[in-house]
């Protein structure tokens, strides 16, 4: 169903403001109003629902972080690897409609698929273990579960609902928002004109923070610092590029472009990290007979000389991202698009170029892109003059000081959120 605007209802407006105490009409109709909600609460609590097997992973403290689609989810999925780093004796329970296939398991985080607003589940995982403390990042406000929550006595914030909306079976409700509105702490909003929003419908402005806009920044890859002192060395003085998640399809699209890029350089450098780290042999066989090449996985040693290195290794991307002063983000000329978030690199300095399918991570694209600090490319053709341009000092510094800006206006979000969070729960010696 299609979220409105509360706003968009004088009733509800006139409701949230107290008006319906002075209607008889609109008192009659409230007390029904909570009755009906009441009635719809007690059913679903008759069906029954088995208690889903993850739940037997939550201990508290607990932060609960709930999604109602995929954007959303996610945001807070970064959000949670960056508040588990911080705070590392909570246990993070991470709702959402559905996740990817390749989310990664991280330690102290309990992954749960659950609908968008499921009242059945919502008292399932309070009475399993009350949260201390829930964040909601929806386009639809989730009223069930906030309901359910609240009653529970759980502080409620909400995140990356710029425009307040209730489902439509909500809206209709006499009352709801002034109901609803008494379960939330704190709404973090994006921008002025979305405080007004708020304001609109009757929060309090105590109640508005405005925070920004949290940008689902991804955890800081790590290395080794020895890899990287040793490779930095041996390919001194040189200038490197990355291709990285390159599916097989556009490998030879990236290695026309470099051999584009070392007319301008000829001391250039390409790493190219495969999709498949199974291609890494096929890889240095084509690669070969244009170019001096090395593979990482056999150890081959990196001379002035080298070309093309092929990284057929996994979980070394944060090493590749520090060495390289841009990236080309594989899979996104075509097929379903990008499969990481270039957020990842932006984040360690690397300028990004990249093609027109973003896959799952739009909403980063669009935050670089709208900074300028990205260069995309139409065609595979337009890859060659793309690095080129992006390989100048100038512009690789431009491109990664707009990434940079971007990443740490994210991070300002986060740290404010995580600490509203954690402001609820009790510390480790607690």
């Amino acid at each position: 169903m299609q979220g409105q605007p509360l706003c968009d209802s004088g009733l509800n407006d006139r409701v949230s403001h107290g008006s319906v105490l002075q209607d008889p009409i609109l008192w009659g109709a409230d007390l029904m109003a909570r009755a009906l909600m009441d009635q719809i609460f007690v059913r679903s609590r008759r069906h029954g629902f088995d208690m889903p097997p993850a739940l037997h992973d939550v201990s508290a403290p607990l932060i609960w972080l709930h999604a109602d689609h995929a954007r959303t989810a996610q945001i807070l999925t970064s959000f949670s690897q960056t508040l588990l780093q911080r705070a590392p004796h909570v246990t993070v329970l991470l709702t959402a409609p559905e996740f990817p296939e390749d989310l990664p398991k991280v330690a102290g985080r309990v992954e749960l698929a659950l609908p968008a607003d499921s009242v059945e589940l919502a008292r399932t995982i309070s009475e399993r273990i009350t949260p201390s403390a829930a964040l909601v990042a929806a386009q639809v406000l989730p009223c069930g579960v906030i309901r359910v929550l609240g009653d529970k006595g759980v502080p409620v914030f909400i995140a990356e609902t710029p425009v307040p909306r209730f489902a439509s079976r909500w809206q209709q409700m006499p009352g709801v928002a002034r109901r609803f509105l008494a379960h939330v702490e704190t709404v973090f909003v994006p921008s002025e004109s979305s405080a007004r929003a708020w304001g609109a419908v009757g929060l309090a402005e105590s109640a508005i923070l405005r925070s920004g806009r949290l940008s689902g920044i991804p955890v800081a890859l790590g290395c080794n610092e020895t890899e990287r002192e040793e490779l930095a060395e041996n390919f001194r003085h040189r200038t490197l590029w990355l291709a990285t998640a390159l599916p097989e399809r556009e490998e030879a699209a990236v290695l026309a472009a470099h051999h584009e890029a070392l007319r301008e350089s000829h001391r250039l450098a390409l790493i190219l990290q495969p999709a498949d780290p199974a291609r890494g042999a096929e890889l240095r066989k084509r690669c070969a007979t244009h170019f001096v090449t090395a593979l990482r996985s056999e150890d081959d040693p990196v001379s002035p000389e080298t070309q093309v290195y092929i990284a057929d290794t996994e979980g070394e991307r944060g090493l590749w991202y520090r060495l390289a002063v841009t990236c080309y983000l594989g899979g996104t000329l075509g097929g379903d698009g990008a499969t990481l978030n270039p957020l990842e690199a932006a984040a360690l300095g690397c300028a990004l170029v990249h093609g027109r399918m973003y896959g799952r991570y739009s909403e980063a694209f669009d935050m670089l892109r709208e900074a300028r600090a990205t260069r995309m490319i139409q065609s595979a053709e337009a890859l060659g003059a793309a690095i080129c341009t992006a390989l100048r000092p100038e512009q690789a510094a431009d491109q990664a000081h707009r990434a940079w800006q971007v990443i740490s206006s994210g991070a300002e979000a986060t740290d404010t959120v995580i600490a509203a969070l954690l402001a609820k729960c009790p510390g480790p010696a607690e």
